[in-house]
């Protein structure tokens, strides 16, 4: 969306930054070296946006290490954002990504439920411990990034959202080209081989609490304000 007129990148340097997350979620990172590891990647990438799905995790730290930042979190609905994360992890699996996939999700999978065997035969992990990440992300990002200097959008109206977005950015609406990254053809859809009930109450137990979170907020929201 911004790499046609600013300094812009779309995950970089994966592998160092996924490894670093993995040792913040692990503890092993206290968080001074957490900061001046962001403070040195920043230096050396010197990017003016970055679009990187790990550094949710790192959203404790992000307000603080850069001060004048903005934030924009793009939200997804869990059933679509779960449909396509079974799609691209059946479909694709790039090599750089598989120890954090691995790492990531795999710390919450404890096992199948009856419904989703077929999960198992395709090599991917529990309804719960996909959700349960999807979750746990969000939080830290609603939890840890100032209101102030942060907005949400809808995934799917991120097209529509150009003069938003350009507002809060303080940018040139027409130096921000709408684009969808990581499109992935599928000769069929994943989640089409669950129970329908069953996704929907895995759905429900795992991710109920940001509708209503999503509801307090909506209006705020809608206007494309800071959230």
């Amino acid at each position: 969306m911004f790499a046609d007129h600013y300094r812009a990148a779309h995950e970089p340097n994966v592998a160092d930054l996924t490894a670093t997350v993995e040792k913040v979620i692990l503890g092993e990172l206290r968080p001074p070296e957490i900061k001046d590891w962001l403070y040195k990647r920043d230096k050396e990438l010197n990017l003016e946006v970055e679009a990187s799905h790990p550094l949710g995790y790192l959203a404790p730290w992000l307000p603080e290490v850069f001060p004048e930042a903005k934030f924009v979190i793009t939200i997804r609905d869990p059933l679509p954002w779960l449909k396509s994360r079974l799609n691209f992890h059946y479909y694709k699996t790039p090599e750089v990504w598989q120890r954090y996939r691995d790492f990531i999700w795999g710390r919450h999978h404890i096992g199948y439920q009856l419904e989703e065997a077929v999960l198992e035969e395709l090599g991917l992990y529990s309804l719960d411990a996909y959700l349960t990440q999807y979750s746990e992300q969000y939080k830290l990002l609603f939890n840890h990034l100032p209101e102030d200097r942060t907005l949400m959008l809808r995934t799917e109206r991120l097209s529509d959202s150009i003069e938003i977005l350009a507002a809060f950015l303080e940018l040139d609406p027409t130096t921000i080209i709408a684009k969808h990254e990581n499109i992935v053809a599928v000769d069929s859809n994943v989640i089409d081989l669950l129970p329908t009930a069953f996704v929907a109450s895995r759905i429900k137990e795992k991710c109920g609490w940001i509708e209503e979170r999503l509801s307090i907020r909506i209006p705020c929201f809608e206007r494309g304000l800071s959230v």
